[in-house]
């Protein structure tokens, strides 16, 4: 009787278990509606918490800087806090920046090469997030792109970018991008010179040409109704910009071609203590079918930390390297694949030999199967961490938003993993990793 009970027990404990897993991995709902302003929102309801994330992203990334002006994109999107005509008066950045402090908000803005992000965080109490979102909504709309502020910050940015150009990560980084994108836009970095030449008026201009509604998604998640966030994300929006429509088309990625080795190496010298590898090859984007067998595949060949083929092979058993890693990094409009690691300088020949015979053992042998479930059981059992936060959660849905990806992504997530099999790694790997085609990077290696 006894033995009969504790089985009983044991088994009311393993199914209230698998309930908790399933109500953790289960993601709120994801409501997609259009506004009246032409922006399109994305909102999530929580209400666990008398806070309120939004996002604004925008169709205005550093893709679309004015040719021989690199850096007009992220200069806009920086100088937004930094002065703005406000309740029909011209607010100094002091002024904007106590005036979120003393809300207890947060507001931030930044610009990559696809798109401008807009990030504003604020407790959902009505007296305060009205207040907020007047400020942010004319902060947005009607920045001041004052000539002194500029100056300032075109200082800051090009100091930062020298001192960055002495450090061969960053020499690295540039010149991996460089091969990768081949002239495309999307890859294109800015320089001292691009930098100096930016001016007020480019500033204005970008920011009327591409700050419009109907470029933009909102996304919302807090403790609001539907109808306060439908209210919200036309009051971000309404005031933006309008005009005729701007051509927004993205020149097509042209994939790396077959090369000889020694075409698609480039060995760069720098007085480093160590040699900074870097490895990669395009891949698809985000919205790709392929991309869930190349997340597991991936996270078995380099991204898994101390449990991945790569960090067993170079560290493990021979000691090349503390660290080194693989990812792939997907967007809207390409995707790549890298893999870097740092190493002696008198070991960076036998290091690139290493990594890359590695990857193709891999590419040729594909994962076992114990390798496929720890893996699967990895990614899955962590899903929950990847929106334990309003913050996470937002960043989440935003992705889902700019990508074009079913609006059920979080909550089918698990499975697509699940779903992936040895001869779907294979394939993709077969498919996109091609050797004849994967470029490499050598700073500071003999």
């Amino acid at each position: 009787m006894k033995t009969i009970l504790k089985r009983s027990c044991i088994t009311i404990l393993t199914l209230i278990s698998l309930m908790v897993t399933s109500f953790t991995y289960a993601a709120l709902p994801i409501q997609k509606i259009l506004l009246d302003s032409g922006a399109t929102l994305f909102f999530v309801e929580a209400r666990t918490i008398p806070m309120i994330n939004i996002g604004m992203d925008i169709n205005a990334g550093s893709v679309f800087d004015q040719k021989g002006k690199k850096g007009i994109a992220e200069m806009t999107a920086n100088l937004l806090n930094k002065g703005a005509m406000v309740d029909g008066g011209k607010k100094d950045e002091a002024f904007l920046s106590d005036k979120i402090s003393d809300l207890g908000a947060v507001f931030n803005a930044s610009a990559s090469n696809e798109l401008t992000s807009i990030r504003i965080k604020s407790l959902s109490k009505k007296v305060i997030l009205d207040d907020v979102i007047n400020l942010t909504a004319q902060m947005i709309a009607n920045p001041s792109f004052d000539q002194k502020v500029l100056s300032r910050e075109k200082s800051l940015e090009i100091s930062g970018l020298l001192e960055s150009q002495t450090r061969p990560e960053y020499i690295m980084s540039e010149q991996f991008t460089k091969m990768l994108y081949q002239g495309n836009p999307l890859g294109s970095i800015a320089s001292v010179a691009e930098l100096k030449k930016i001016e007020v008026d480019d500033l204005r201009k970008f920011h009327q040409t591409y700050y419009r509604a109907k470029n933009t998604n909102v996304v919302i998640v807090g403790d609001v109704s539907t109808q306060d966030a439908v209210q919200i994300a036309n009051r971000l929006t309404q005031k933006l910009p309008k005009g005729a429509n701007v051509d927004l088309t993205i020149p097509a990625f042209k994939p790396l071609p077959i090369k000889p080795a020694n075409q698609r190496e480039v060995h760069i010298s720098h007085p480093s203590t160590q040699a900074h590898i870097q490895m990669g090859i395009d891949s698809v984007p985000r919205n790709h079918p392929d991309y869930f067998p190349l997340l597991v595949g991936n996270y078995i060949l380099g991204g898994g930390g101390f449990v991945s083929r790569l960090m067993n092979e170079i560290r493990e058993k021979r000691g090349l390297a503390y660290s080194v890693s693989s990812y792939f990094m997907p967007s809207k409009y390409m995707g790549f694949f890298s893999a870097s690691m740092q190493t002696k300088k008198d070991q960076s020949e036998k290091s690139v030999e290493l990594l890359n015979q590695t990857i193709q053992q891999f590419v040729v042998n594909g994962p076992s199967d114990d390798e496929i479930t720890a893996a699967k059981n990895n990614l899955m059992n962590g899903f929950a961490l990847r929106i334990d936060s309003n913050s996470k959660l937002l960043a989440n849905v935003a992705g889902i938003a700019w990508n074009d990806l079913p609006l059920d992504t979080l909550d089918t997530w698990t499975t697509q993993v699940d779903k992936v099999s040895k001869e779907d790694i294979q394939r993709v790997f077969k498919k996109y990793l091609d050797p004849e085609r994967m470029i490499t990077v050598v700073v500071g290696g003999n």
